[in-house]
C-alpha cells in the first residue's frame, strides 16, 4: 500500500524543485528520512529523531510556506524507491471516515497534511491520537505531520493528542524572500517549458499577491493563456491577467 486515497500528487513538487530558503535543516532531515526508510534507525543524521519518544516530525507554518510540497516530495522519493507509505489530506475530513487511519502504523512513513482541519471533530482527533500511540508502540514507522499552528497553539481540543504531537520534533518553516519566490517561479516555469522573461517575472512579483499558492495559481493561468494565444508570457500578458483578476467581467 502506498496511498490510502485516490489522490494524484503534483509531479513537479519534489525535493529538487523546493527552494529551502531558511529551511535547509528540515529539508535535509526529510530527504534523509525518505532516502533511508524503513531502515532509518541508526542513521547518524537521524539520531535526534531516533531518540525522540515518538518518531514524529511536525512541519509548522502558515499557508504557502511549503508544508504540503515537502510531504509530496517525501512521497515521490519513497514511491521511486518502492517504499510503502501513506498520504492523508485532512481538508477532505468531512467526506472521509476515521477508519481510514486504521492499520497505517504498519507502513514505514505516514504523512498527515493540514492537521488543523480535524480540530473539533472528536472522532478524528481520537483516531489520530490512537494512530500516534500505535506508531509509538510498534516503533516501526514514523509520522510527518503538517499544520498551520504548533502543538501548543493548536485548536485541537483533545489534550492528549496535543501532548502526543508535542513529543515529536517540531520545525517552524520560514517564508521565502522575494528573490527566492522569484527562483521558485522561474524554476517551475522552466520545468513546464514556459518562456518567462525577467521583466515579466519582476512585474508579476511586484504587482500580484506574494504568497506562493497565489503565485503558482497565477502561473497556471498564464500557462493556459500563453498556450491558447501561442504567445510568450510577457509583461503585457501578465498585466492583462491581473487586470481580469481585478475586474472579472473583463474576461
Amino acid at each position: 500500500m502506498q496511498l490510502p486515497l485516490p489522490v494524484t500528487l503534483p509531479d513537479d513538487e519534489t525535493f529538487d524543485s523546493f527552494i529551502p530558503g531558511g529551511n535547509d535543516e528540515v529539508v535535509s532531515l526529510l530527504s534523509c528520512v525518505a532516502s533511508h526508510s524503513p531502515d532509518w534507525r541508526g542513521e547518524p543524521a537521524l539520531a535526534l529523531l531516533d531518540a525522540a519518544s515518538i518518531p514524529l516530525i511536525n512541519l509548522v507554518g502558515s499557508s504557502g510556506r511549503g508544508k504540503s510540497h515537502l510531504l509530496y516530495a517525501m512521497c515521490h522519493q519513497l514511491a521511486a524507491r518502492e517504499i510503502p507509505h501513506a498520504y492523508v489530506n485532512f481538508t477532505d475530513v468531512v467526506t472521509l471516515s476515521p477508519k481510514l487511519l486504521e492499520a497505517l502504523e504498519q507502513l514505514p512513513v505516514i504523512c498527515l497534511d493540514n492537521l488543523e482541519a480535524i480540530a473539533g471533530h472528536a472522532a478524528w482527533e481520537e483516531a489520530v491520537f490512537d494512530l500516534i500511540n500505535r506508531v509509538s508502540e510498534t516503533r516501526f514507522g514514523m509520522l510527518i505531520v503538517a499544520a498551520q499552528s504548533g502543538p501548543n497553539a493548536s485548536d485541537v481540543r483533545l489534550p492528549d493528542l496535543r501532548s502526543r504531537i508535542s513529543a515529536g520534533l517540531t520545525y517552524q518553516l520560514v517564508s521565502l524572500s522575494d528573490e527566492q519566490r522569484g527562483e521558485v517561479l522561474s524554476s517551475r516555469a522552466q520545468q513546464r517549458g514556459l518562456s518567462l522573461s525577467a521583466q515579466a517575472l519582476h512585474y508579476l512579483l511586484n504587482h500580484s499577491q506574494r504568497d506562493l499558492p497565489s503565485l503558482m495559481a497565477l502561473l497556471d493561468r498564464l500557462d493556459q493563456r500563453s498556450l491558447q494565444e501561442q504567445k510568450k508570457i510577457s509583461v503585457a500578458l501578465v498585466k492583462r491577467e491581473l487586470a481580469e483578476d481585478a475586474d472579472p467581467s473583463a474576461s
